[in-house]
């Protein structure tokens, strides 16, 4: 039996970039022959998970609390409950991973060993508003919750911006990618999709994947497509409580037969793999998870130049700056009519099992100093 456990926890497995992230890593353990679980404190399973990993729900369904009190209260309660599981149901694992804020934030009271956490975004832009209105209690609450355990954020630029704010522990922050699964992307993007269905030909229209929430630029990208002259559709994938004001914006722009609503797949690929270009429009990333997966299947990528992640992902000239609506849609343009110049090669640096290796070495190296 094996003896070597992996914990990764997060709130539930939504179709999000950080989510896929853990599913890959589970993947990926599981072939280093370690025995994998996934915790989660919703049983919404959007995302595939490998059937050799084993599943496990503490349910935690939040309330509305009134003061950051109640809510570290509560969060204790429910970070006992998950140490009395995890040591009752899977042992203690050589490595725990947790996953997005809200984890974090429970996770930093928890009594469990060899805890990393891992930060999918930029702190600051998270944490705009309370940042500028309540800085001191801000920042104070951000030190407790990353100061408590090793933190790995997703790109360079997202660690020194938690640096930055917490002003410490520098040996316990370090940069792993995102691990991009390319033979499982291929051969997801393989799998029947008719796009005839969809009135869409082979390389004959644009791409967003993006929940629909107001840091994914859908505005933006919108407003920069009526300003092209592209016969290209453009294809919008995912979900999100911003869906309809969208909608209501391509009807006022003019656009709304040009601009098609597919809603949330589980399987995008091959969706990604027969566009003729894939653009991000976010406003602030933490990595851009979705650039490289278009860079797995040699699509022609685009994207703003947010912080933090795009930057360390793609060449200066296939990015365009947050907020330029008309630069934006030249480089639209331009990339539709030579889009051969914007296919970037994957950094094969961010195979899944050198990314997993990574996290071990990190957490052994934190332990040891």
């Amino acid at each position: 039996m094996k003896q070597n456990k992996i914990l990764l926890i997060l709130k539930a497995l939504e179709g999000r970039g950080a989510e896929r992230m853990v599913t890959i890593l589970a993947r990926a353990y599981l072939e280093m022959d370690y025995n994998v679980h996934v915790l989660c404190l919703e049983d919404t399973k959007d995302m595939r998970l490998d059937s050799r990993v084993h599943y496990h729900v503490v349910t935690y369904n939040q309330p509305l609390f009134e003061t950051e009190y109640e809510q570290a209260t509560a969060y204790k309660q429910v970070a006992a409950r998950i140490d009395d599981y995890v040591l009752s149901h899977i042992g203690t694992p050589k490595l725990i991973l947790a996953n997005i804020y809200k984890i974090n934030w429970i996770m930093a009271y928890s009594n469990l060993p060899n805890i990393v956490n891992v930060l999918h975004t930029a702190v600051s832009r998270q944490f705009q508003i309370p940042l500028k209105t309540t800085t001191n209690q801000t920042v104070n609450h951000l030190k407790m919750v990353y100061g408590a355990h090793p933190c790995s954020c997703v790109s360079e630029g997202a660690r020194r911006d938690l640096l930055a704010l917490i002003g410490h522990h520098e040996h316990r922050i370090t940069t792993i990618y995102n691990p991009c699964d390319v033979s499982q992307i291929q051969q997801l993007a393989s799998e029947p999709l008719s796009i005839k269905e969809f009135g869409l030909t082979d390389k004959g229209y644009i791409i967003h994947v993006a929940s629909f929430d107001a840091m994914k630029g859908h505005r933006e990208l919108l407003q920069a497509y009526a300003k092209t002259e592209s016969k290209l559709p453009l294809i919008l994938v995912g979900k999100g409580r911003l869906e309809d004001e969208i909608k209501q914006l391509a009807i006022e722009l003019k656009i709304e037969d040009k601009v098609c609503f597919l809603g949330f797949y589980t399987n995008p690929y091959p969706l990604i793999a027969n566009a003729a270009l894939l653009i991000m429009t976010s406003k602030y990333e933490g990595f851009g998870y979705v650039i490289v997966e278009a860079q797995a299947l040699a699509v022609p990528v685009i994207s703003t130049d947010c912080p933090f992640g795009p930057r360390e992902l793609l060449p200066q000239k296939n990015l365009v700056t947050v907020g330029d609506i008309e630069g934006l849609a030249a480089l639209m343009t331009q990339a539709i009519n030579d889009h051969d110049q914007f296919i970037t090669p994957l950094n094969q640096q961010l195979l899944p099992k050198q990314i997993a290796q990574q996290y071990l070495d990190f957490a052994l190296l934190v332990r040891n100093a």
